[in-house]
């Protein structure tokens, strides 16, 4: 009978499985700590609009924008969001993080 011995594991290896995907992309795009993952929106290429109310069973043309991030829809998930977003023209998904006076957005890819 042969056992099998564990390998060790390596400090650095431990602490990069500990990171949380959040945290992991906070470090990634300079987001301070402190600041809340909002998750997901749409803006209207340009920056102006971001996409607010919004009925996926009817016409695109009749979802709400909003010049607020304040008042944006927010997706939770990948595949919804880029759903949404294949139906409106010029528009970019977007991370949302409230950095508590205000919110600020990244393009997600």
């Amino acid at each position: 009978m042969v056992r099998k011995e564990e390998l060790p594991r390596e400090e650095a290896q431990e602490e990069e499985l500990s990171i949380r995907p959040v945290d992991w992309l906070k470090m990634k795009l300079g987001v301070p700590a402190h600041a809340i993952y909002l998750g997901f929106g749409i803006q209207k290429s340009g920056g102006d609009f971001f996409l607010g109310e919004c009925d996926v069973a009817q016409k695109s043309e009749g979802w709400l924008w909003c010049a607020s991030v304040d008042g944006a829809r927010r997706f939770v998930g990948w595949r919804e969001v880029l759903t949404v977003a294949e139906r409106c023209a010029e528009a970019e998904v977007v991370l949302m993080f409230d950095y508590g006076e205000e919110v600020w957005v990244f393009p997600a890819y």
